[in-house]
């Protein structure tokens, strides 16, 4: 028990000093692109907004079912010049980091490959009404790091 006596006080002490840390802010998100909308063969919408002068892109989910449903989620992208672009996160498995693809440009279209559903991909068409009915704003306050 003398061992306890010496270590409380420092016990103590890291707690006051993690109540006395104020919590770390999520990074701010800057759009770098207007907002665009696309829509898949069943409805449903996925909603991009560059940020970050491109280098990542934020995503909304809608009518597309299960836990995705409304997320707005972030993601890497990938510009390979000439029309080539991939949307990408990077994963984890073992020891091992691999990219786990969810959107790719390719001569101005793009392909969904549908996050929860491996295997499952589907072209998108940009709705301009649906452009400009959305808000960046919305697809803002709907990330949740």
């Amino acid at each position: 028990m003398p061992a306890l006596h010496r270590l409380l006080p420092a016990l103590v002490l890291c707690g006051l000093c993690a109540l006395a840390t104020p919590a770390l802010a999520a990074p701010k998100l800057t759009p770098s692109a207007p907002l665009k909308a696309y829509k898949g063969p069943e409805g449903e919408l996925i909603i991009m907004v560059e940020v970050n002068d491109g280098a990542e892109m934020l995503v909304q989910f809608k009518n597309i079912g299960g836990p995705f449903e409304g997320k707005a989620l972030l993601y890497l992208v990938d510009d390979q010049g000439k029309g080539r672009k991939d949307v990408y996160v990077d994963k984890k498995r073992g020891s091992k980091t691999y990219r786990s693809y969810v959107l790719s440009l390719r001569d101005g279209t793009w392909e969904l490959y549908h996050p929860g559903k491996p295997g499952t991909h589907f072209s998108l068409r940009y709705s301009e009404a649906a452009s400009e009915k959305l808000k960046i704003d919305d697809v803002l306050k709907a990330y949740q790091p």
